[in-house]
């Protein structure tokens, strides 16, 4: 999502999550600094198993049962065992008794693993404290848990999403670059730029983990039953495979020129649908132009490269590139998830008139724009009225006379 749309979402969405749920977000940040306070590193050493375990209920807050239940608003990770902790009080499926257990990856008895488990923490939490992405990576407690550490004691460095393929989709839907291996780099990644927007770094964090999923809902599902969009790779994973082609995609044999649509639809769903594939076609030809004046020595004129359409969505095109000579280079990208034209593209009057009258107006096509190998076709001062394009009218711009209506 590009900047202007995405500040046109926090001036709609933000305000009200704000306001509606301020109670929610006062007693969150009070349940993670008490939390916090209550656990400081030194005294993790000194737990002792009923202090740590999750299983003796309600009337033993410990500092599992808090981190899990108590602050269950502040990233969920319920649904996952008890043997995330690494120890815990209960039953398993096949041994319906409550008794301690543990996970054996941890030591060969109950001291030894609680032992490991509570060095594993101090280790993980004095990684983040150095910024050590890499330790933070290497350390053994699970994902989940990891995570939610990780922002209960760094709440303003990682982000209070967990699930490493709901980090993902949200890196995905925001179009962040980058080769992302760590789950705590994608939570720090979201929170650089949360950073990046005042009106979020204001709120808590938890509002901006409820934005995110409002704005973006969850990631797709696996089950093969629910039909859904399939889940956009990773910016920097479409870029290593994405390539300019040279000659348009033949249309199939059966293909004519496009009728536009038809039916029922759900209009809003579907401007949301084209609005994404745009903005991640236009965040792929951004990162070829710029890779192709760099390739060509001109690293210069990469560095001058402009994605307009972050800023201005009326000047007719969304990037302006330059040619080696120097010369500006306006482009308009169209984005189709196709790998041909037969469903056609969306042009507005005013991209017309720019295509017409701007010297070296360019159209990009990217096809295959939400694959991990997008294929990019520019195009310079295409006849789009001509024999190799159809246009038709889809909507008109009505204005009332001055004659009162009846």
């Amino acid at each position: 999502m590009n900047r202007l749309a995405m500040a046109e979402e926090i001036a709609r969405l933000v305000p009200t999550l704000a306001q509606r749920d301020k109670d929610e977000w006062k007693k969150a940040e009070q349940t993670r600094a008490e939390f916090a306070a209550d656990y400081p590193l030194k005294r993790i050493p000194n737990l002792s198993l009923d202090e740590y375990v999750i299983g003796k209920g309600a009337d033993n807050r410990s500092f599992c049962y808090r981190l899990e239940r108590e602050m269950d608003n502040l990233g969920r990770i319920l649904g996952a065992t008890s043997f995330k902790f690494g120890v815990y009080f209960g039953h398993t499926k096949s041994d319906r008794s409550d008794r301690y257990r543990l996970a054996k990856h941890w030591g060969a008895n109950l001291d030894e693993a609680f032992a490991s488990v509570k060095q594993a923490i101090m280790d993980l939490l004095q990684a983040a404290t150095k910024g050590d992405l890499a330790a933070i990576a290497e350390n053994r407690l699970s994902p989940l848990f990891k995570g939610k550490l990780l922002f209960l004691y760094h709440p303003n460095q990682f982000a209070p999403i967990y699930a490493g393929r709901h980090l993902k989709h949200f890196i995905a839907e925001l179009d962040l670059a980058g080769s992302f291996a760590y789950c705590a780099e994608m939570q720090r990644v979201l929170m650089n730029y949360r950073a990046s927007w005042p009106e979020l770094v204001s709120q808590h964090p938890a509002l901006y983990m409820r934005f995110l999923y409002d704005l973006f809902g969850p990631p797709p599902t696996d089950d093969a039953s629910i039909t859904t969009s399939p889940a956009a790779p990773l910016l920097g994973e479409a870029l290593a495979g994405a390539q300019f082609i040279t000659t348009m995609p033949p249309l199939p044999v059966h293909a004519a020129s496009s009728p536009g649509p038809r039916g029922k639809h759900n209009y809003e769903a579907n401007d949301r649908r084209r609005k994404r594939i745009g903005d991640r076609g236009e965040a792929v030809v951004l990162a070829l132009e710029m890779k192709r004046l760099s390739e060509a020595g001109k690293s210069h004129l990469a560095e001058r490269v402009d994605h307009i359409a972050e800023k201005d969505d009326t000047a007719g095109y969304d990037i302006l590139s330059f040619d080696e000579d120097g010369a500006e280079r306006p482009i308009e990208v169209k984005a189709t998830t196709a790998s041909d034209l037969q469903l056609g593209f969306y042009i507005t009057a005013n991209e017309l008139d720019r295509a017409s009258q701007v010297p070296n107006y360019h159209l990009y096509f990217v096809f295959d724009a939400m694959s991990k190998s997008p294929r990019v076709l520019p195009m310079k001062k295409p006849e789009l009225k001509g024999a190799g394009f159809t246009i038709r009218a889809l909507n008109f711009h009505v204005t009332a006379n001055q004659a009162p209506l009846p």
